[in-house]
């Protein structure tokens, strides 16, 4: 097991991708906070995670609510002692040219993709320095490399989680903190084929091949890997 006894917190556990890296963290051996917002999301999986219930702590948290945040790490610790792991997989899409984009539209973008990997990171990266380990996998996004007609907010928020990844891995370099993130196509998601459905679904990349990939980051496999976004783009 490549994560037996480790301590991760993945944001976003219960939706599309977040629910597939929790399975996998837990398969193997991880001990696992998830993070959710969608009580719906949070019924769907608890049936597919049933076999785990004493490796799995599900708590509703706002991750763009400083406070919030805090108090998840703050119940992370009282239950597991430590905080290994952190995957920020809470993200959003918004597709409009920049001329017919509103501030709020805007916003939310910053927020959602950007400020929550902000928050989370900043709220774990005390105690990862304090005992000197420590794994953060962001989720950017395949935009953030290059900017592309009608993705002008989504893009810009993504091309800030990657910047940011890179920041934050200068600066705990020493303390043998890992930050990567992951640049993904577009996810073969059912939310994705439902609002582009004709397009070419087998050059989507899966949400199991991004897992695999978080579950290599998270791994001490990657020690010597740091500030890195990796493409993940299946065929597309």
């Amino acid at each position: 097991m490549k994560l037996k006894e480790k301590v991760a917190i993945v944001t976003g556990g219960t939706g599309a991708l977040g629910r597939v890296i929790v399975s996998e963290f837990l398969k193997e051996g991880a001990k696992v906070i998830c993070t959710y917002i969608i009580d719906e999301e949070l019924r769907d999986v608890l049936p597919l995670l049933s076999q785990f219930r004493d490796q799995i702590v599900f708590t509703k948290t706002n991750v763009i609510k400083q406070k919030q945040i805090e108090r998840t790490v703050q119940k992370t610790l009282k239950r597991f002692g430590r905080i290994d792991i952190l995957v920020n997989t809470v993200g959003g899409f918004a597709y409009a040219p920049v001329v017919e984009t509103d501030e709020k539209t805007w916003d939310h973008m910053m927020n959602i993709n950007l400020k929550s990997t902000f928050l989370c990171s900043k709220a774990v990266l005390p105690h990862m320095i304090k005992q000197n380990y420590g794994k953060i996998i962001n989720i950017s996004s395949r935009p953030a490399l290059k900017g592309a007609a009608g993705v002008g907010a989504y893009g810009a928020s993504k091309a800030g989680v990657l910047n940011l990844t890179e920041a934050i891995a200068e600066e705990v370099r020493e303390y043998d903190i890992n930050v990567n993130a992951i640049l993904p196509s577009v996810i073969d998601t059912p939310a994705n084929r439902k609002a582009m459905p004709e397009a070419d679904f087998s050059k989507w990349v899966k949400p199991e091949e991004i897992a695999r990939v978080v579950v290599f980051l998270a791994s001490d496999e990657s020690k010597p890997i740091s500030g890195a976004g990796i493409p993940v783009f299946g065929k597309a």
